[in-house]
């Protein structure tokens, strides 16, 4: 009878690898380390980060970089994964996407304020303290103007084949944070010409015209961003599940650009205030 246990033993421990090996075949981060990549591999369906879901979007984002950290501050330090994506079609930049998670659970929680600025054109706080849960949509400027390390490898792939960067975008930025030093951020960049809007160049924030200042009386800009904070007030959401690692959290996220379905371009509106 011990002859066959030790037989049989091996033959088990060997299906549980391989069960294992499977289970874990679409993370990003096995054994809490970075896995071997290319630029512009493309990334798969059921891929996870630290177990964490990521969302898939259009099912198009190739991987750009795959990087380990470790937090720092006043409690014990735990191994933090970062993931970068892009998705480009043809001679156009479509979006970017960056998918922050710790890799092991700790024994603190995250200090931060991911909703206290009000100068953004959306925001919506459903936790906050040691379960933040926040969403923001700002617009962005000098968009990959000085991009260094993997990024300007991405830079000058992107120009080889000649794909057009907007040099201004939108930034949705989705952070959930918990207890046990868990946390999942999402850093998603889109092109606001894809749906019809000229290129803006202005370089300063302040001076842009997708700045809530000038895009809020622009009714096409206007009524555009009331969509996207639909799109993004549903993702925030799903955000527990997310934590949670639930496979299916952002399975029912739609792609950002269905959105724009309806939205006409329209004159500026002109300003309440006569200034002499």
């Amino acid at each position: 009878m011990n002859a066959v246990k030790r037989l049989i033993t091996p033959a088990i421990f060997a299906i549980a690898t391989i069960c294992t090996q499977t289970a874990n075949a679409a993370e990003l981060f096995p054994d809490q380390k970075p896995r071997p990549f290319a630029l512009a591999d493309k990334l798969e369906t059921d891929a996870t980060i630290g177990g964490y879901p990521i969302w898939q979007g259009e099912g198009k984002w190739r991987i750009v970089d795959l990087v380990r950290s470790d937090s720092t501050g006043s409690a014990a330090s735990v191994p933090l994964g970062t993931a970068r994506f892009f998705q480009s079609e043809g001679k156009q930049w479509i979006a970017a996407m960056e998918v922050r998670s710790n890799l092991q659970s700790g024994s603190g929680f995250w200090n931060g304020e991911p909703c206290k600025r009000d100068d953004m054109l959306f925001k919506l706080q459903l936790g906050a303290g040691r379960e933040d849960n926040c969403v923001t949509i700002n617009h962005i400027t000098r968009y990959m103007s000085n991009p260094g390390g993997k990024a300007a490898e991405l830079y000058a792939l992107l120009k080889e084949q000649g794909v057009d960067i907007p040099p201004t975008v939108l930034l949705i930025q989705l952070t959930r944070n918990g207890l046990s030093q868990r946390m999942l951020h999402y850093y998603i960049w889109i092109n606001p010409e894809l749906v019809g809007f000229a290129r803006e160049t202005e370089s300063e924030w302040g001076r842009n015209p997708w700045n809530k200042t000038m895009s809020f009386n622009d009714p096409a800009k206007k009524q555009y961003i009331e969509a996207l904070t639909i799109w993004a007030t549903k993702f925030v959401n799903q955000m527990d599940n997310g934590l949670k690692q639930k496979p299916d959290a952002f399975s029912q996220i739609p792609t950002w650009r269905g959105i724009a379905d309806g939205v006409v371009k329209a004159e500026v509106v002109k300003t309440k205030i006569i200034l002499d």
